[in-house]
């Protein structure tokens, strides 16, 4: 019960700054409908389609052939392929992104807020290809990413101007900059080869694009980069999530 209220009470906290999470009574109706085995079962399917160097293009037929169910099922769920492209994301990054902001308390303002999610996020691709491709092919034009986290990512960017952090004209340009940056350099992890560290020189840059003075986003970006907490596993479908847990360093800033 104490860990629950304090999960709300973090979630609250989230919602003061201005970022998106699903309540409580919401996570409850998700929950209810992610049982219906059939539609986790097209999830899951659409998950394993998109989750792949060559899924650019996934057709209903792909999915349900995956699945194992007839057409009718699919539209027993959703209406089309863009409705289910919408529901995977959120599959995807609705308990991810809590998570992220649920660290954003310990940190130094949304500069730093700003590096830690890029690095988040990019790490997660690297541990998971198939995590990072399924982001990359279902993410709808205008929503890079889910509706969430587009959102999410324009509030810490408009902090940070309003904070003098940054130095573009509005945070728009920001979030752009941003979500083209780390959307390119997704592809390039999840295709390998990039070095261990390229989500910390990604944010580097990113960070540089805004303004911000190359030795202040260099020493930002390299910051011990804290464990992400744990997180309700059982309300995501995707099996094959990254783990969580396992996406930051070994031991918190101060640790030891």
């Amino acid at each position: 019960m104490a860990d629950g209220a304090e999960k709300d009470s973090a979630d609250e906290s989230i919602a003061r700054m201005g970022y998106r999470t699903a309540n409580p009574e919401r996570r409850a109706q998700i929950g209810a409908a992610r049982r219906a085995k059939s539609r986790n079962t097209l999830l899951t399917a659409a998950f394993e389609c998109y989750g792949r160097e060559t899924g650019r293009i996934v057709r209903i037929e792909d999915v349900c052939k995956v699945a194992g169910v007839a057409r009718g099922t699919f539209y027993n769920h959703f209406d089309d392929l863009e409705q289910l492209r919408y529901h995977l994301l959120e599959e995807m990054t609705g308990e991810f992104d809590r998570a992220v902001h649920h660290m954003f308390g310990a940190l130094d303002g949304p500069a730093e807020q700003t590096a830690v999610a890029i690095r988040y996020y990019l790490h997660a691709a690297e541990k998971n290809p198939a995590w990072g491709w399924a982001m990359i092919h279902s993410s709808a034009p205008g929503h890079t990413f889910g509706e969430t986290v587009w959102h999410n990512s324009l509030v810490t960017i408009r902090r940070g101007l309003d904070e003098r952090l940054f130095r573009i004209s509005t945070a728009e340009i920001g979030r752009d900059i941003l979500m083209g940056a780390v959307a390119a350099a997704m592809v390039s992890i999840t295709r390998g080869g990039t070095p261990a560290r390229y989500p910390e020189e990604i944010s580097e840059h990113i960070l540089m694009a805004f303004g911000m003075r190359p030795e202040v986003a260099r020493e930002l970006s390299n910051r011990p980069l804290p464990a992400l907490p744990a997180i309700a596993h059982d309300t995501i479908v995707i099996a094959s999530m990254p783990a969580l847990g396992e996406i930051g360093d070994a031991e918190e800033p101060g640790a030891g």
